[in-house]
């Protein structure tokens, strides 16, 4: 492949600098962070990080720092208010809880 280095697709910028802890999320709540941060190339990056869990059908980990994982809380709190549907709603409340455990590393 030629014309990586440098272009949009390079995201070595975004590797990620000091300690990392584990952040699960399932493929549809994978989804809606893709969505989300489509004009938000660093977290776009850690979102792109998640790998399938072999042992755990359905779940992704996603490696990032603590200071990567409390801006992904920020954008799930915004968009929570932004998002009437119920289901919604749910997914990313979800995704707090589960931002929160890694952030606090219980």
């Amino acid at each position: 492949m030629t014309g990586f280095a440098g272009g949009e697709s390079d995201l070595r910028r975004f590797i990620p600098r000091g300690k990392e802890v584990n952040w699960g999320v399932d493929a549809e709540q994978r989804a809606v962070l893709l969505e989300a941060t489509e004009e938000l190339p660093a977290l776009r990056a850690v979102i792109r990080r998640a790998r399938i869990v072999d042992d755990i059908p359905g779940l992704l980990w996603i490696r990032a720092t603590v200071e990567e994982l409390d801006e992904l809380y920020t954008l799930v709190e915004e968009l929570t208010d932004w998002t009437r549907s119920r289901k919604r709603r749910e997914l990313l409340d979800d995704l707090r809880a589960t931002l929160c455990t890694s952030i606090d590393g219980f």
